[in-house]
């Protein structure tokens, strides 16, 4: 789904097309000022929802490899920097333990502020991350033609929150109405991952 599908959808929430067929469209090309009164103020509104979405920790969950080679390795324990793991990493889901036929789907970490730590790996064996992502947020000002990073069925859900923003002052009882039915279809996206943790440890309060 595009950031020009979002807008479009949330300019037709709005009523704001009136008769207009707005669906074939370029957002970016409109002139008329019952439009772009609305869509100068999409963008920033648009990564406000983008912002709910990654607190509500709906997107799919994404995977990344831990070896001994991207880790430091210690006499007992292998310690991995979460901040450099993956450029949209937010948060730790579950760890998986496989390799020489074994497989386990959860296992025990322990967090050191911003590091992950686990046993250290024999030969054959390596650990992988489950985690919540950041999506990317849309460029202010930027093509509309953009696809947006994520998806459709989360896409789908934006306009309203966009609705909400963009008449929170001037028509505050259809911002509410806009921003319950958001909340209502956020919550009733499942959740990306229903395997139980192994166990987690955050001594230092830091990435979870």
């Amino acid at each position: 789904m595009t950031i020009n599908d979002i807008k479009i959808t949330t300019l037709q929430l709005m009523f704001a097309n009136y008769a207009d067929d707005l669906r074939e469209q370029n957002v970016d090309e409109l002139t008329n000022e019952e439009y772009t009164k609305y869509t100068v103020n999409m963008d920033a509104a648009i990564n406000r929802a983008l912002a709910r979405i990654e607190a509500a920790r709906v997107l799919p969950l994404k995977s990344a490899s831990l070896t001994a080679a991207n880790g430091t390795v210690g006499d007992y324990l292998t310690r991995w920097s979460l901040t450099t793991l993956a450029s949209d990493f937010l948060a730790v889901s579950r760890v998986i333990h496989e390799g020489n036929g074994y497989y386990d789907s959860s296992i025990p970490y322990e967090l050191e502020g911003d590091d992950i730590v686990l046993p250290n790996l024999d030969s054959g064996e390596s650990y992988r991350v489950l985690y919540y992502r950041r999506p990317t947020r849309v460029v202010i000002a930027g093509p509309s033609s953009v696809t947006i990073d994520v998806p459709n069925y989360v896409a789908e859900i934006i306009p309203y929150w966009v609705k909400a923003d963009l008449y929170e002052e001037d028509e505050p009882s259809a911002a509410v109405a806009a921003r319950n039915i958001f909340e209502q279809m956020l919550a009733n996206l499942t959740p990306p991952d229903s395997n139980g943790q192994g166990g987690v440890k955050d001594i230092y309060g830091g990435a979870v």
